[in-house]
C-alpha cells in the first residue's frame, strides 16, 4: 500500500474528441525537499482543475523514493500551453527544475470517452 494514495480528480465534462494525455515524472534530488514540493503540487493540482482545457488530473506521490508523477487529460495542445505558462506552475518549474534528479514529459493521443488512469500512463511511457 502507498504511503500517499493517488490524488484523482475527474472533470465533470470530458470534452469532445481525443484529447490529449500528459505523462509527467519527477524525482527530486533531495529527501529535505519533499515537503515544500508536495506542498507546490497541490497547488498546481487546484490550478489544474480551475483551468480551462483541463479533463482530469492524476497525482502519484511517492515520497520515500523522491518520485511524483502526474497524468492530465487535455482538450487539446493549445490548453496545456497556456496552463503551463501561468502561475504557479510557471513558478514551480521555474524553482524545482534545478532541484530534480529526472524530469521526463510526454503527451500522447487520448481515448474518447476513457479517463486515463496512471497505470494506463505507466504503460505508455515504459
Amino acid at each position: 500500500m502507498p504511503v500517499i494514495p493517488d490524488l484523482p480528480w475527474t472533470a465533470e465534462h470530458v470534452g469532445d474528441g481525443p484529447g490529449v494525455v500528459m505523462v509527467t515524472h519527477l524525482h527530486l534530488r533531495r529527501f529535505r525537499d519533499i515537503p515544500a514540493f508536495f506542498r507546490d503540487s497541490l497547488a498546481i493540482r487546484s490550478q489544474t482543475m480551475a483551468a480551462a482545457g483541463a479533463r482530469s488530473l492524476y497525482l502519484r506521490a511517492q515520497p520515500l523514493a523522491r518520485h511524483f508523477t502526474t497524468v492530465s487529460w487535455w482538450d487539446d495542445e493549445d490548453s496545456v500551453r497556456a496552463f503551463v505558462r501561468t502561475d504557479p506552475h510557471r513558478a514551480a518549474m521555474r524553482r524545482w527544475g534545478p532541484e530534480m534528479r529526472e524530469f521526463s514529459n510526454r503527451s500522447y493521443p487520448g481515448t474518447d470517452g476513457t479517463v486515463p488512469t496512471v497505470q494506463a500512463a505507466a504503460a505508455l511511457s515504459a
